[in-house]
């Protein structure tokens, strides 16, 4: 089993993470500003994050899987992170989740996002849409190992 982490082609990480996303709305695209690094397990694309909607010192999260549970690993992790806070220097990052993604709600409250807000009614089929934010500060997942891998990233 070979496990490798992809910051290029941009074009087939956030075509493969649009697609699993299976948004109900037809015609979903990602900002143009998009970018994204995905998990490849023997030559598939088992997970991505895509972060699009930057601005001074934040962006939106996308978590986006195949289903499985076990691509989102810790080097996984650590690279996830290590992007908006080291590389591009953010002092945040944010996610906005479905009431009814009960997987996410889970996964950003174990990660250690923080739960800001309520967007009532304002998901694609009028659910209310749950609000997290992560501070640099606050994020767990790097530190010096996250500094280690952001000139890989950047190559």
């Amino acid at each position: 089993m070979t496990s490798r982490y992809l910051y290029e082609p941009q074009s087939r990480i956030l075509l493969w993470a649009r697609e699993a996303m299976r948004y109900p709305q037809p015609g979903f695209q990602f900002r143009s500003d998009a970018q994204g690094i995905a998990h490849e397990r023997d030559g598939a694309i088992i997970g991505a994050v895509v972060y699009d909607t930057w601005s001074d010192g934040d962006c939106l999260t996308h978590v986006v899987s195949d289903g499985g549970r076990r691509w989102f690993t810790r080097e996984f992790c650590v690279r996830a992170m290590a992007y908006p806070f080291h590389q591009v220097g953010n002092r945040r990052i944010t996610a906005v989740v479905s009431e009814h993604n009960a997987p996410s709600l889970v996964m950003c409250r174990k990660f250690g996002w923080t739960q800001e807000g309520r967007l009532r009614e304002a998901g694609p089929n009028g659910e209310d849409m749950i609000v997290f934010g992560l501070l640099r500060r606050e994020c767990r997942w790097i530190g010096p190992a996250g500094a280690d891998i952001v000139a890989p990233a950047a190559a």
